[in-house]
């Protein structure tokens, strides 16, 4: 449930990250490159910790601008320690660690984690879907988008919310 209202509370600063990244506003381009280069964009997340990350990639599939994660994953929550950075407010995951370290030895702990790891990526899948929808909406762009845990072969195409591998990738933008 804590997750499910962080992500709530966040909801709108992530859809007007994604409003100005689809419009290639508040992008660190790499020299050279304009968003009007802009084919597709990426987004990974960490397995952990939910953070986010992205990147644009040209027509022929060649990285165009820096890696960077949306500025309402910087934002810092009540209580946490100064070293916390991640998307996941530090209590959650304090909380998901201790239960974890407490009941690892249980003989139905292994599915009762995979379980709650289940919800936890299924809640957070969902929520990205939701505001990209919102800010695809807003921001009327005409562009591929992909979404994907981190270093994942399948992706979800983020227009037709399909699953997608790589090489079907690689294959729309073969000339």
């Amino acid at each position: 449930m804590e997750l499910k209202n962080h992500l709530e509370e966040i909801r709108n600063g992530l859809i007007k990250d994604l409003v100005q990244m689809l419009k290639g506003e508040n992008v660190d381009f790499l020299s050279g490159k304009t968003k009007t280069d802009i084919k597709a964009l990426y987004f990974e997340y960490e397995y952990d910790y939910l953070d986010i990350v992205f990147w644009a990639e040209d027509q022929k599939g060649d990285i165009i601008t820096h890696t960077a994660a949306p500025s309402c994953q910087k934002k810092k929550q009540a209580g946490e320690s100064e070293e916390w950075n991640s998307f996941l407010p530090e209590k959650i995951w304090t909380q998901a660690s201790d239960f974890q370290e407490k009941y690892e030895e249980e003989d139905d702990f292994d599915d009762f984690w995979d379980e709650y790891n289940d919800e936890k990526y299924r809640l957070f899948e969902n929520w990205f879907f939701e505001c990209w929808k919102k800010a695809d909406e807003q921001s009327k762009a005409t562009v591929d988008a992909y979404f994907s845990i981190h270093d994942s072969y399948f992706r979800t195409d983020l227009n037709t919310f399909k699953t997608i591998n790589n090489d079907e990738i690689a294959e729309r933008y073969k000339k």
